[in-house]
């Protein structure tokens, strides 16, 4: 069965939520990851599947040091919705003073490396990256492992920077080229801010992933390698990163931690089915797929996913936290 590939399917199903993406709990979430990326005047950010510039505004707000005219730092937003990035361009018109450090490009995020056309003025230069950010769109790629290691060539590498020093740093004069000694310290380089969900959050979401594989079809996401807060790490630790630290934020819709029980089960389901990724899902499979049909093959196998994770009362957990890891080169 043919189905879209990752691009395509994203692109189907953000270009339903562009219009209403910002009036939901990604908003506020927004404010939360920028606050541990931690943008300084000055730097050079990708913001990469920028959607709408929720986190892009942020950075870009940052830049520029109060009180002085320094506005020589840059957020550059590549995200592959045209929807999307119309929204982005939109509120961007409406802040002329932020013209001089966003930019926007259309692209496929999994492949910086083909992005030559849309980008004639080299605003992509590998190496030269303080911060890439990826927020809310990681675990819809489907090989976790190459895209982590592809961006590893637009962050600033590590330097060592030599200084010649006095040991005495109170002596002054000095007669003698010999008082002096060499030292070395190491310039970190760029650092990397991915999110992921938590394993037990988004269950209907993770649960309709599970009901596609099974039926052979393929739904916009790819959470079945995520089992625990290690195993991000572990994705970038293997591709030459170096965690720094991993933040789990809390109450991200701000419902805090729930439990789906089940008498909840086909309200759940039904809505999963009014979803764009389930629409995306169904129109990924090609033409003979009717919608009706999914729905109804898919809802026994829904309730036994869902089953699977519920606890002896037959209640399942869902999640309201968030995964944040700061990496950086390990060398």
């Amino acid at each position: 069965m043919a189905h879209f590939p990752q691009t395509a399917a994203s692109q189907h199903m953000y270009a339903a939520r562009a219009g209403r993406y910002n009036n939901s709990w990604h908003f506020p979430y927004a404010e939360r990851l920028a606050r541990i990326a931690n943008p300084r005047p000055g730097q050079r950010i990708l913001d990469l599947c920028c959607g709408t510039g929720l986190e892009l505004f942020l950075l870009a707000e940052a830049l520029n040091e109060e009180g002085t005219s320094d506005d020589s730092g840059v957020v550059i937003g590549v995200d592959v919705t045209a929807e999307m990035l119309a929204v982005a361009a939109d509120r961007l018109s409406a802040r002329p003073e932020l013209a001089n450090r966003v930019r926007l490009l259309r692209h496929d995020a999994t492949h910086l490396e083909t992005l030559v056309t849309a980008d004639p003025f080299k605003l992509l230069e590998k190496h030269s990256f303080d911060t890439i950010v990826c927020s809310n769109a990681f675990v819809l790629f489907d090989d976790p492992d190459a895209v982590v290691a592809s961006w590893r060539e637009y962050l600033k590498r590590p330097v060592y920077v030599a200084a010649r020093t006095h040991p005495d740093e109170s002596h002054r004069g000095y007669e003698s080229q010999n008082d002096y000694c060499s030292t070395h310290h190491r310039e970190p380089g760029g650092k990397l801010v991915v999110d992921i969900p938590h394993e037990a959050a988004q269950r209907g979401g993770l649960t309709m992933e599970r009901v596609a594989r099974r039926m052979g079809l393929r739904f916009p996401s790819n959470r079945s390698w995520v089992t625990s807060v290690d195993s991000m790490r572990n994705v970038l630790e293997r591709n030459g990163y170096h965690v720094e630290h991993i933040v789990e934020l809390d109450h991200v819709s701000g419902h805090g931690a729930t439990h789906i029980t089940p008498d909840r089960v086909d309200e759940l389901y039904e809505s999963m089915t009014k979803s764009p990724a389930f629409s995306a899902m169904v129109a990924g499979a090609g033409p003979g797929v009717e919608m009706a049909t999914v729905i109804r093959h898919g809802r026994p196998i829904f309730r036994e996913e869902l089953a699977k994770a519920a606890d002896r009362d037959g209640r399942v957990l869902v999640s309201d936290t968030m995964y944040v890891y700061v990496a950086r080169l390990a060398h």
